[in-house]
């Protein structure tokens, strides 16, 4: 149970960032745009600041919210029940639909050959 809280925890914490560094770069995009001014002074720019108080934000709000708490638990438990297939079936697998899709796009090949030429022969 301890590790699909921190499985969860690091879930938020990867959430929390990307909204972060998204909206760090909206904020960057829209300061350089409107050309607020922006003091040099410090060693960090606004929209650095703005996008670590949204990522933080938005990791407590996530936190505190015991219905995504509990989804989450949930889908890692139900994951962690998952009876995945061993590396050679995965192998074989990609082998065999790498194979059928080359197979696939050779046929599409002759039938968009065969049609071109049809249409050229037709309408010249």
């Amino acid at each position: 149970m301890q590790n699909t809280k921190r499985i969860v925890n690091i879930g938020f914490v990867a959430l929390a960032a990307v909204v972060g560094y998204f909206v760090l770069q909206v904020t960057d995009t829209l300061w350089g745009v409107f050309r607020f001014h922006a003091p040099q002074d410090l060693p960090f720019t606004p929209a650095q600041l703005i996008g670590v108080v949204a990522g933080v934000i938005v990791f407590i709000l996530v936190k505190r919210n015991n219905r995504i708490v509990q989804f989450c638990d949930e889908v890692v438990a139900e994951l962690a029940k998952v009876t995945w297939p061993p590396k050679k079936e995965t192998l074989l697998s990609t082998v065999v639909v790498s194979i059928m899709v080359g197979i696939c796009a050779l046929i599409l090949f002759c039938f968009d050959t065969l049609w071109g030429t049809l249409v050229k022969l037709l309408y010249q």
